[in-house]
């Protein structure tokens, strides 16, 4: 049995994707950036395929809201906008790493976001409205142990983060974590 999977007892068995790749990550234009924003070698991005059919869970029971800043502009975006993955990835790679190079312009954050979500979340045509629907799962995942947090890091931090996208049609499951600190420079 793989490791995460609990088989017969109910949960689900995982098996490691390695020929699965997130051509977002490894495109010279993103590596670039994610050079600049102190992200290269520290951001991953993993595929899993899983046993059995998937049944959701709330979104809110997984989603972490966003820190509160004391800005009069914070309100620009409501709740429901602050807890959806799009917007979760567009902060986090918007905030980088500890070394990080902020942007003079908002487009290459734009970009890199909708790339690395395409890459992640599946989508498909509804057939009686015609209209695209998201069919992936996003969760946030924080694991912890009777030291406190274990995964993705045992240091908190904001930038920190671990987002599990789950395909219930494919079942596939991807990881894209991203541990806070210095990024690959070279």
């Amino acid at each position: 049995m793989a490791a995460g999977g609990l088989g017969d007892s109910g949960g689900y068995y995982f098996r490691f994707l390695p020929q699965k790749t997130f051509q977002s990550l490894s495109s010279q234009d993103i590596t670039s950036r994610l050079r600049q924003w102190s992200m290269l070698g520290r951001i991953k991005a993993q595929a899993f395929g899983f046993d059995q059919a998937f049944q959701a869970y709330r979104k809110d029971d997984f989603v972490m809201v966003l820190l509160v800043e004391d800005s009069e502009k914070y309100e620009v975006f409501g709740q429901p906008d602050r807890e959806e993955f799009l917007f979760c990835l567009f902060k986090h790679l918007c905030l980088g790493g500890a070394l990080c190079q902020y942007e003079d312009v908002i487009n290459p954050y734009l970009e890199t976001t909708k790339l690395i979500y395409k890459d992640l979340v599946s989508v498909r045509k509804n057939p009686q409205t015609k209209k695209i629907q998201i069919t992936s799962f996003v969760f946030k995942v924080t694991a912890y142990d009777s030291a406190g947090m274990c995964y993705p890091s045992t240091k908190n931090h904001e930038q920190t983060f671990s987002y599990f996208i789950v395909d219930p049609i494919k079942r596939h499951l991807h990881v894209l974590y991203h541990c806070y600190g210095v990024g690959d420079m070279s």
